[in-house]
């Protein structure tokens, strides 16, 4: 534990360091700046785009810390036998597990000021807005999108993991990663509505059978829908959003758990 510990702390160490994530960390202001200036534009509804902007904002930057900074901190390992370092002191699951936990807490992080920033944007844009155009909008709502955004963050890093434990170098990781994360957020949109009544009433069994198995092997990552929702004050069946959060953490557990054993089965 101490070991797995020991490198966790490296691991955030060693991200703190890299100048790109230290440009995330900048870049949080200049995103808050721009959401107070671009929402100004709508007379009326400059709070809600404010927010709407705000998601857009830690969309963006998790998914670049995820898929470059974690990507490419876990294809160094794998392809320039950095992990054969720490490996003869710990077994593979500790030591990728550690690289995961220090992934993991710069994310947190990153998202911890994102949201502290968000909060301060919101409050002040806040005290310039009418109670009227406000409704609906609460205190909370900046810490409602950082956790969707962490949620779905993790679903990305869990790609990562996967592709990063088979793949053999750095482009075709990187290459992988990007496009599997791609699909995931483009697919709930075309298979809503491939799988409409009218559609499926069109197209063979077969066809239909192909296009849900297609449907499952992708998360859904439509957690702007739902966490926007939430913050403007708008109705969400419990049910949906309970569904939800079962099957993105069952995807984020699944496809950890494959990356893991691919991982420890892999030529190093």
């Amino acid at each position: 534990m101490n070991k797995a510990l020991a490198l966790a702390a490296f691991s955030l160490r060693e991200i703190l360091s890299a100048p790109a994530y230290r440009a995330l960390i900048a870049s949080t202001l200049f995103i808050a700046a721009g959401a107070m200036a671009i929402s100004n534009l709508f007379l009326l509804e400059n709070i809600k785009v404010q927010l709407d902007l705000l998601w857009l904002g830690m969309s963006l930057l998790t998914t670049f810390y995820v898929l470059v900074i974690a990507g490419s901190l876990l294809a160094q390992d794998f392809t320039q036998g950095i992990a054969s370092l720490f490996l003869p002191h710990m077994s593979r699951s500790t030591y990728l597990r550690a690289r995961v936990f220090g992934i993991i807490a710069g994310l947190l992080l990153l998202l911890a000021v994102m949201t502290l920033v968000a909060t301060a944007t919101l409050a002040w844009g806040l005290n310039y807005t009418p109670t009227a155009q406000a409704h609906g909008v609460s205190w909370w709502a900046p810490l409602m999108l950082s956790g969707m955004t962490l949620l779905q963050s993790l679903t990305i890093l869990s790609i990562v993991i996967f592709t990063c434990s088979w793949a053999s170098g750095l482009v075709e990781m990187m290459l992988f990663s990007g496009v599997f994360t791609g699909l995931a957020f483009l697919l709930p949109s075309v298979m809503q509505t491939m799988t409409s009544t009218e559609v499926m009433a069109e197209v063979p069994d077969w066809t239909a059978a192909l296009i849900h198995a297609v449907d499952y092997l992708f998360p859904d990552m439509t957690g702007a829908r739902i966490a926007l929702a939430i913050a403007h004050g708008l109705p969400l069946p419990p049910a949906e959003l309970t569904w939800f959060l079962i099957a993105q953490m069952g995807y984020i557990m699944l496809l950890a758990a494959a990356g893991f054993l691919l991982f420890s089965r892999r030529d190093l």
